[in-house]
C-alpha cells in the first residue's frame, strides 16, 4: 500500500512511485507548500509551564516579598516598580520582573559650590538614569497632603521634588501611583501613625538592611505597591464628609439680636 508522505514522488519496492506533489502530507511531515495541512509552526508557549514565567526565588534582601509564600504559586509581576520617599535624602526601592531588588538612599543636599538649581538637575538626572537602566514602568511615591508646623522648608523641598518626578515620569511615559502616608504606615507596621523608628525596625524584621528611615519608607511604599499590583490590597472607600451646622443656641441668639 502506497502512502503519500510529504507530497514527494518516491520510488517503491516492486515498482511504482508515491503520488506526485500536491497530495496531503502525512502526520508529522514538514512541508512549505501552503496547500498542505501542517504548515503552521509549533506554538513555543504550548509546553507546560511556559505560559507564565515564575518570579525568581527570594534572596536575603527580598525576604519580605516571597513569590512562593502561601497556598499555590503567586502570580509573577509584569511590571518594574520603583518606590520613592521624596526629599533631600530620597529613599528608593525597586523591584524588577525577575524578582531582583535594589534599595537605598540618594542624597541631594546642596553644597556650597552648587548653583541653586543643581539639586533639581541632579535629581532629574539620577531619576532618569534609574528609569532607563531598570526599565521602570511604574513609580509609587508618598503623597504628602500637609506638613506640620514649622516645616515650611520641608514643604518647599517636597513640592520641588514632586514636580521633577512628575516631569521625568511624563518624559519616560511611566505611570505614577500615589499612596497616602497613613496607608503606607498601616500596611507596613499595622499602625497608621507609626514613627520613623517603627518603620526602620519593621524593615529589619523583614530582613532588609535599610540604611536609614528614608530607605525604610521606600521599602514600605514598594511593599504596598506590590500588594496593589497583585490585587491583595485596595484603597478603603473615602469617608463621606458631614456638613457642619451651627448649634441651635447660636442661631437663636442671632434671631433675638
Amino acid at each position: 500500500m502506497a502512502i503519500a508522505c510529504g507530497g514527494y514522488a518516491l520510488p517503491l519496492e516492486g515498482g511504482g512511485v508515491l503520488p506526485p506533489p500536491g497530495s496531503f502530507a502525512c502526520e508529522g511531515a514538514p512541508t512549505s507548500d501552503p496547500a498542505k495541512i501542517n504548515i503552521e509552526p509549533g506554538d513555543p508557549w504550548a509546553r507546560p509551564g511556559a505560559e507564565t514565567p515564575r518570579a525568581a526565588a527570594e534572596t536575603r534582601t527580598t525576604v519580605g516579598f516571597d513569590p512562593g509564600a502561601g497556598a499555590g504559586p503567586a502570580p509573577a509581576l509584569n511590571v518594574n516598580i520603583l518606590a520613592l520617599d521624596l526629599g533631600t535624602k530620597t529613599g528608593y526601592a525597586l523591584r524588577r520582573r525577575d524578582g531582583r531588588m535594589v534599595h537605598g538612599t540618594e542624597e541631594f543636599t546642596p553644597r556650597a559650590s552648587w548653583a541653586p538649581g543643581q539639586k533639581w538637575l541632579r535629581f532629574r538626572s539620577w531619576l532618569s538614569a534609574t528609569i532607563t537602566e531598570h526599565s521602570i514602568t511604574q513609580i509609587a511615591f508618598e503623597d504628602v497632603k500637609r506638613h506640620g508646623p514649622g516645616q515650611v522648608l520641608a514643604a518647599h523641598a517636597y513640592g520641588g521634588f514632586r514636580a521633577m518626578l512628575e516631569m521625568v515620569a511624563d518624559q519616560h511615559r511611566v505611570a505614577l501611583v500615589p499612596f497616602g502616608v497613613g496607608q503606607i504606615k498601616k500596611h507596613w507596621t499595622g499602625s497608621g501613625v507609626a514613627k520613623k523608628d517603627d518603620m526602620l525596625m519593621q524593615a529589619k524584621v523583614r530582613g532588609f538592611a535599610a540604611v536609614d528611615d528614608n530607605n525604610a519608607d521606600a521599602l514600605a511604599i514598594l511593599h504596598l505597591a506590590i500588594a496593589k499590583e497583585k490585587r491583595e490590597w485596595a484603597a478603603p472607600p473615602a469617608k463621606s464628609k458631614t456638613r457642619r451646622t451651627r448649634k441651635a443656641g447660636a442661631v437663636a441668639h442671632e434671631r433675638t439680636a
